[in-house]
């Protein structure tokens, strides 16, 4: 026994009709695509990109959501981007990444954040689920960049907390000649395998916030806590995007010192947390690690997407 699709029949959606003998059988289904990670300003990422974005706009479906990372600091590539995706048929929602955030000396990442995004995003059909939640056929769809606050840090280096709040290992700061009194204040701790660290996590020099990393991740962990209470009144499931990791289980094991370093910058517990507190959020997709992975959270699906600069993955939700 076979469906056939009729599509569109209702907004954000379609039916699918199963017959038997006597009887039919009418369900609702929405296909939801997910990709994460296109950095379509990095070169060797952007072919990629435009052969995802061709098979994405000739399969078609009902939503398609890109989980941060969309492309780096230029706005004009940012636009370049969303718009290999102008014929898709379907609604197009969007998060950012911290690569989203990335801007020149003396500009605002909040800027870029809060206003800058969703207004390219706007123009070229996207809606930004940080500030704009959204329903369809009865599905609820939220999303945030998420951020970090090092409470994914691999507690086996044993790296000073100030390391990870300057973005920068123990070698690479003596490797570079900076933060020198950094290094003094610790020099009594900071053992020989940290000092082989020569690690730099970029946000430290791209990303301008104009507060902290713990009261940004506060902010926008509030932020998409109000979403999930305001939709968990009016649907019966909820499906969330997050570009940074929300739960500890998604770092990628068995890492080399110098990218277990950067594990303080994929995520945070509290994500986590947020999510779980509501009973209606059933699927979770995040990105940011560029190492694909699923997991079960309680009754959470899980789903990290995955995307390499070379290999862009798509993930499929059908509901």
């Amino acid at each position: 026994m076979s469906p056939f699709l009729l599509r569109p029949v209702w907004p954000g959606g379609s039916f699918r009709f199963f017959a038997l003998p006597g009887l039919v059988f009418i369900m609702a289904a929405m296909k939801i695509l997910v990709t994460a990670d296109l950095h379509y300003d990095i070169k060797r990422s952007r072919e990629p990109v435009e052969q995802l974005a061709r098979r994405v706009c000739a399969e078609g479906g009902d939503v398609l959501v890109l989980v941060g990372d969309t492309a780096g600091a230029d706005m004009d590539v940012f636009r370049q981007c969303l718009r290999l995706f102008a014929d898709f048929p379907g609604r197009k929602l969007l998060v950012p990444g911290n690569h989203c955030l990335w801007c020149e000396e003396g500009q605002s990442s909040i800027e870029r954040y809060e206003k800058l995004i969703p207004q390219a995003g706007a123009a070229e059909g996207f809606t930004v689920l940080d500030f704009q939640p959204v329903v369809l056929g009865g599905v609820g769809f939220v999303g945030s960049i998420g951020w970090y606050d090092y409470s994914l840090r691999d507690d086996s280096l044993g790296i000073p907390l100030p390391f990870y709040r300057e973005k920068i290992s123990p070698g690479a700061a003596k490797y570079y000649g900076s933060h020198a009194e950094l290094l003094a204040a610790h020099a009594h701790e900071i053992t020989e395998r940290q000092l082989s660290i020569g690690t730099r996590w970029m946000d430290g020099w791209r990303v301008n916030l104009g507060m902290t990393d713990e009261e940004f991740l506060r902010d926008v962990s509030a932020r998409l806590a109000g979403q999930l209470h305001t939709l968990a009144g009016q649907v019966e499931r909820i499906v969330a995007f997050v570009h940074h990791l929300p739960f500890a289980e998604l770092v990628p094991p068995d890492r080399p010192d110098r990218f277990a370093f950067a594990a303080a910058y994929l995520g945070a517990e509290r994500l986590g947390e947020v999510l779980a507190d509501c009973e209606k959020v059933t699927d979770v997709y995040c990105g940011h690690s560029h190492w694909s992975n699923s997991m079960q959270a309680g009754k959470i699906n899980v789903v990290n997407v995955g995307s390499t600069y070379i290999a862009k993955k798509l993930e499929v939700l059908e509901i």
